[in-house]
């Protein structure tokens, strides 16, 4: 008996041994209580509102928090309408897919093929195709250097078409289309503009009638109705208080579209195969193309792994919203999530949480409101002028009603808040300036990372203007 109870050890010991580990379960998405959790620590901007839809084989969710900021005061809920910034880019690239499909364009079409008689481009090795400016290699910059800074309402909506073909035709590319990624929204802009121009219809029309109409997004444009317009959640910056955001109305494919989060997960279900829709191929194109110098870059969509599986994603940002789309294809589930407030917390860690579980980073400190002051004109004209900084860069400066607004080559334009009368801030960004003296710009000091993170760069004015 005692030799079999040792031979039972034996085999039972084996056993265990040869026993695998249980594999973890796969990440199951987290309750309603969990995300609202999460959503309150980390998108602390005083009077943020909040909405994140989910959708998932079982079904779709929405979870708001916060504050819509509506006129009206309205709850957010899945129907609230938020900017979503540089998310329109995966539409108008959608609209190009379309295009493919329909046999219309390829993708290797040349842009020179189907800009405005007249119009040249510079070009430096090759032309730029279409493919090219869908995917960020054209070797165009980010945004136009010939914005207006005296244009009214404000340089964004000043901007003209005629404006947006003098710079392509001055533009001076420094290097040759597939050379290496950039991202643009000078691209997907004109991408935008020239498939709009090719069927003899605006951008926002033919958006509509091809992408946004077939999707079934009733709350998804540009110009918004009377009943859509109630619905939009004010946006406001990141020390909470109401933001000024611009209108793109010339570049307009690249950040110009409003939406909510109940169309975001339409278009999310038609992305993920669980509705049918006609532009079943031309999404299947949109996530199969891949850039030949930056494998992440699908048409339209940037790309991760995790656990061996592909993750898809695309954010947006304007002055006083930030937005995130992501989705599995694998799990066929993916998250929405918008906000009312241009916080410093990216949404990509919580997207990547929301969908397989990836630990958050530690989340952005919270801000606590910052002073406003106006200061007077005659103060404000005193520092009007250009810029050049001991680290080669430069910024052009002008007086915009009791505020500054600076203007850069590279990033466009940004309006900026007197904290008193000779510090500014800008109210969705980091940065700050601060002028030696009242009045007068002969020196000032630029702070690219706000003033309490590091040393501040000098500058000095080299021309002035009134």
């Amino acid at each position: 008996m005692r030799a079999f109870a040792v031979f039972l050890l034996m085999v039972s010991g084996i056993a265990r041994a040869e026993t695998p580990p249980a594999e973890p379960a796969p990440w199951e998405i987290p309750s309603n209580d969990e995300i609202q959790r999460v959503l309150g620590e980390r998108l602390s901007v005083p009077g943020a509102g909040k909405v994140v839809g989910i959708i998932e084989p079982a079904g779709r969710r929405v979870i708001a928090s916060g504050e819509s900021h509506s006129p009206d005061g309205r709850p957010l809920d899945g129907d609230t309408i938020f900017q979503i910034g540089s998310v329109t880019k995966t539409f108008t690239t959608l609209l190009l897919a379309d295009a493919v499909q329909r046999g219309e364009v390829a993708l290797d079409d040349p842009v020179s093929a189907f800009v405005p008689r007249g119009l040249v481009l510079r070009e430096r090795g090759r032309p730029i195709t279409l493919r090219d400016l869908a995917m960020h290699v054209s070797g165009l910059p980010s945004m136009p250097s010939n914005f207006n800074l005296l244009g009214n309402p404000d340089p964004v909506s000043a901007y003209s078409p005629r404006d947006f073909e003098r710079f392509l035709a001055t533009f001076e590319p420094t290097r040759a289309p597939g050379e290496k990624w950039e991202y643009s929204n000078v691209g997907v802009s004109l991408l935008g503009r020239l498939l709009a121009q090719r069927a003899d219809v605006s951008y926002e029309s033919l958006l509509r009638e091809r992408v946004l109409m077939p999707l079934g997004l009733r709350s998804t444009a540009i110009t918004l109705s009377r009943e859509q317009a109630a619905r939009v959640a004010p946006g406001i910056d990141r020390y909470g208080a109401p933001a000024i955001t611009w209108e793109m109305k010339t570049l307009q494919g690249s950040g110009s579209l409003r939406s909510s989060a109940n169309d975001l997960l339409q278009y999310l279900a038609v992305i993920l195969g669980h509705v049918e829709s006609p532009l079943r191929a031309a999404i299947d194109l949109q996530l199969r193309e891949r850039s030949p110098v930056r494998k992440s870059q699908a048409l339209g969509w940037g790309s991760s792994k995790f656990d061996g599986r592909e993750m898809f994603v695309h954010d947006g940002g304007k002055a006083g919203y930030r937005s995130i789309i992501a989705f599995d294809p694998a799990r066929r589930r993916g998250v929405v999530v918008l906000v009312n407030a241009r916080t410093d917390e990216r949404l990509g860690a919580i997207a990547l949480w929301l969908l397989n579980g990836k630990a958050l980073p530690p989340a952005a400190p919270a801000l606590a409101p910052r002073p406003r002051v106006t200061v007077d004109r005659r103060t404000l004209a005193g520092y009007t002028g250009r810029y050049r900084f001991e680290n080669g860069r430069e910024l052009s400066v002008v007086r915009k009603g009791h505020r500054l607004l600076i203007g850069t080559e590279t990033e466009g334009a940004s309006l900026f808040e007197a904290e008193n009368d000779r510090s500014f801030y800008d109210p969705s960004d980091v940065e700050e300036l601060e002028f030696a003296k009242a009045g007068s710009g002969d020196a000032v000091t630029l702070y690219e990372k706000g003033r309490d993170k590091g040393q501040g760069i000098a500058g000095h004015r080299v021309s002035k203007s009134h």
